[in-house]
């Protein structure tokens, strides 16, 4: 959507890399930013294959905190916006926890409504079937709401599956030819968005300049 060959995408990653943590209770999350190379119109083999040398690459130094990273990096701040990246995605892979406390009956429940901390923060987890076997992948987007209406987010939902749906049928298509938009959202888009043609009357840009002061002189002409 954003029509660029630089992406930057944040990423968590659990930072228990220590087996000695496997058993600690703690926050050790750390964000690593991943930045998607897509020059050169590549396929969609080609992107996950550029990827996965990226990803691996940052994990080997997944141990440098974020906070770090932004301090030696020094990039232009704005309140407006995280730095380094401004979407984020979540892979949750982790086993399902299990609360078993004698005599204790506990279940999960929602929380409210989540706060944006980026301007997306897109988290899926994977689904299994009663046989065990990979079913999918579920998961949820959260929007910034200063910056999109739920029609909006609900649009990048639709297009990040329809792209996902080309790229898994054929992973040989190149990037460019990935239709991201439907054909609704095309024709909106390209036709009747596009029809701004009107009626010009004939004559000189003076005479019409003329014509226009005549008719509104108190206007603002130009800022």
């Amino acid at each position: 959507l954003g029509a660029g060959t630089d992406i930057p995408i944040g990423s968590a990653n659990a930072g228990r890399t220590d087996e000695a943590l496997d058993d600690l209770v703690g926050f050790f999350i750390n964000t690593l930013v991943i930045r998607t190379d897509l020059t050169g119109d590549p396929t969609f083999r080609e992107v996950l294959g550029r990827v996965r040398e990226t990803s691996l690459s940052a994990f080997a130094h997944q141990d440098v905190p974020f906070e770090k990273l932004v301090e030696e990096l020094a990039p232009a701040r704005a309140l407006a916006r995280h730095p380094l990246f401004q979407i984020m995605l979540k892979v949750q892979n982790t086993g399902e926890a299990v609360l078993d406390l004698l005599g204790v009956r506990a279940h999960g429940f929602a929380a409210g409504a989540s706060a944006a901390k980026f301007d997306l923060d897109a988290s899926v987890s994977e689904v299994f079937d009663g046989q065990g076997a990979p079913a999918g992948l579920r998961g949820t987007v959260v929007a910034s709401a200063d910056l999109f209406d739920v029609q909006t987010a609900e649009r990048f939902v639709a297009a990040w599956i329809r792209v996902i749906e080309a790229l898994v049928t054929d992973p040989g298509t190149q990037l460019s030819t990935v239709a991201v938009l439907d054909e609704v959202e095309r024709q909106l888009t390209v036709v009747e968005w596009n029809e701004t043609a009107s009626e010009v009357a004939a004559g000189s840009l003076a005479a019409l300049f003329a014509t226009q002061t005549a008719r509104t002189p108190d206007a603002v002409a130009v800022v």
